[in-house]
């Protein structure tokens, strides 16, 4: 979206009426949802159910999403250290 797309004026009313529309939604959501919770208590257990699956979902889905980063390899080679003699007596 570019700076110029706000001058027009069918452009910000559009903007407006999505923004009132997100607002709108968020405050009746959470009112609608009591109201049925009210009328069917059983209602709650299923949304806790659902929420905590989704969340589940998420939460699998962001750490397969996420780029792995190659192991490192551990380092140079190492000589072995060998016994001297002294060491043995």
């Amino acid at each position: 979206m570019r700076i110029d797309d706000f001058a027009r004026p069918e452009n910000l009313i559009r903007g407006v009426v999505k923004l009132f529309v997100v607002i709108l939604a968020l405050l009746l959501l959470p009112a609608l949802f009591a109201v049925l919770v009210k009328a069917l208590p059983g209602l709650a257990v299923i949304a806790g159910l659902a929420l905590a699956s989704f969340a589940a979902h998420a939460a699998r889905e962001r750490e397969r999403a996420r780029p792995r980063r190659p192991q490192q390899a551990g380092g140079a080679e190492r000589t072995p250290v060998l016994p001297t003699i002294e060491e043995d007596f």
